[in-house]
């Protein structure tokens, strides 16, 4: 099985370059064959994955970077079956990681990945829209999402505040601290929501769409507990719905929602579901990982279950 290393060295302000050399180091000492692959700009990651899953062989992927380099190597993946997939995370916040409890030092995930063969089925999550008459699809790990918190994402990309932060190892707070500007700037939308699960479907007309967020793990944002009752591999996502509540008082919410305590609150709908087709009355800002896919109004979450075999845990 061939050893395929995806590596975002401009990641976490360029910290991750110092973490792949000792990497590498680690690799010569065990005499590892292996390949690396390293990304210069958006798409990179999704392309090498590519190129390395789309020959039917067995192959170990392992991605270095943030959440946002891990979602791009994620959507390259031709062939689930035949891909063992280690996330060595490396970014400010990783939530995907963090989501499935990948725990250690990359060192050490590396070390149990190439020790055993031994690996855990997750679920993902997969967002289908239409854009420019044509039909599209983004997977994601951790969450996708349309309003609010889509439109923090998309400044966090290019935010200074998060490369300032970074050099304290505080990144993550980025995206708390652009909420709290957002939710008094970002326009709100009425909703035609459909959920299925289990079988069953239910239609929900909502007022003042803050944000909805379809989660596979239980935080985004850096930690931020959306759905505390999310697990990767349940086999379903979970939405958060933020709706027909002030802007104020969706402020005074927020200390509830980072303590993971907002369940049963009003104006906060946590659902879980098999698949969600959400219809804006107005296009909404959407991001999936983090990253951003475009203004949309028209989008359909699903849970893929158990196809993502995972290395290192």
């Amino acid at each position: 099985m061939k050893n395929i290393f995806i590596v975002n060295t401009a990641s976490r302000t360029g910290k991750t370059k110092e973490t792949w050399e000792k990497l590498k180091e680690h690799l010569e000492k065990l005499e590892i064959e292996y390949e690396v692959h390293f990304t210069k700009g958006p798409g990179d990651a999704t392309a090498f994955a590519k190129a390395a899953t789309g020959k039917g062989e067995e192959v170990a992927l392992f991605v270095m970077g943030g959440d946002g380099t891990l979602n791009e190597a994620l959507n390259g993946i031709e062939d689930f079956e035949n891909t063992y997939y280690t996330p060595l995370p490396a970014g400010s916040a990783n939530d995907f990681a963090n989501g499935i409890g990948l725990k250690g030092e990359i060192i050490e995930i590396l070390d149990r990945a190439l020790t055993s063969s031994d690996y855990r089925l997750f679920d993902i999550g997969k967002i289908t829209y239409i854009e420019d008459g044509v039909s599209k699809d983004r997977l994601f790990g951790v969450s996708a999402g349309i309003g609010v918190d889509a439109y923090v994402c998309l400044q966090a990309l290019d935010s200074r505040l998060k490369k300032f932060l970074n050099i304290f190892g505080a990144g993550s707070a980025t995206y708390g601290l652009l909420t709290v500007g957002d939710i008094f700037t970002m326009p709100f939308s009425d909703a035609k929501v459909t959920i299925d699960y289990k079988e069953k479907t239910e239609i929900r007309n909502i007022k003042s769409t803050i944000f909805a967020a379809a989660m596979n793990c239980k935080a985004e944002g850096g930690g931020i507990p959306m759905a505390p009752d999310a697990a990767a591999d349940s086999g379903y996502l979970t939405a958060f719905i933020a709706h027909d509540i002030s802007r104020f008082r969706c402020l005074t919410l927020l200390p509830s929602l980072v303590a993971g305590k907002h369940m049963g609150k009003e104006g906060f709908d946590l659902i879980d579901f098999d698949r969600i087709e959400i219809n804006m009355a107005d296009k909404m800002c959407v991001h999936a990982d983090g990253e951003h896919v475009g203004f949309l109004k028209n989008l359909l979450f699903e849970c893929m279950p158990q196809i993502l075999k995972i290395r290192g845990i």
